[in-house]
């Protein structure tokens, strides 16, 4: 694909700015150059060759999103899929990035990271399931999480 259009190109320069400072999703990245009022095409245009060139890959920029939110803030699967998804990400793709992701990592262990960091808080039993479930984790790993906690309790 050869860009001769200078509306395209000066689309492309300015995308390519953009992604130069940090991984982008095509809908966040669309958003903002419609906000430079670039016209739709040339902003379509612009992108179709960003990704054929593979400097805009929604795949890439999904992984690395997951990677560093989860070093910050441990969530599950659910809530990860959907932040991805409100960010423009196909949910195919957000799934994928979240699947490969706890290839890797234990979601559990995630699980009981934000269970230590709440019980450090004082919040009771009730207020931890919630926080945990709004966290993206599955009942069945917040169910054992708090099982733990109790056996460590009574076995102390």
């Amino acid at each position: 694909m050869e860009i001769t259009d200078e509306q395209v190109k000066a689309v492309v320069q300015c995308a390519a700015r953009s992604l130069a400072r940090t991984e982008q999703c095509r809908a966040s990245l669309e958003r903002k150059l419609r906000q430079k009022e670039f016209d739709e095409d040339s902003i379509k245009q612009a992108l179709d060759f960003l990704e054929e060139k593979r400097y805009l890959d929604d795949a890439r920029y999904s992984a690395s999103w997951v990677r560093n939110h989860c070093a910050f803030k441990p969530q599950g699967t659910i809530r990860l899929v959907r932040e991805l998804c409100v960010r423009g990400v196909s949910k195919e793709i957000a799934v994928n990035a979240v699947k490969a992701y706890f290839e890797n990592v234990d979601e559990t262990e995630l699980c009981r990271l934000a269970f230590q960091k709440l019980v450090s808080k004082n919040k009771n039993e009730q207020k931890i399931m919630k926080s945990l479930a709004e966290s993206g984790f599955s009942y069945k790993i917040i169910q054992r999480v708090l099982k733990e906690k109790k056996v460590m309790e009574h076995g102390s």
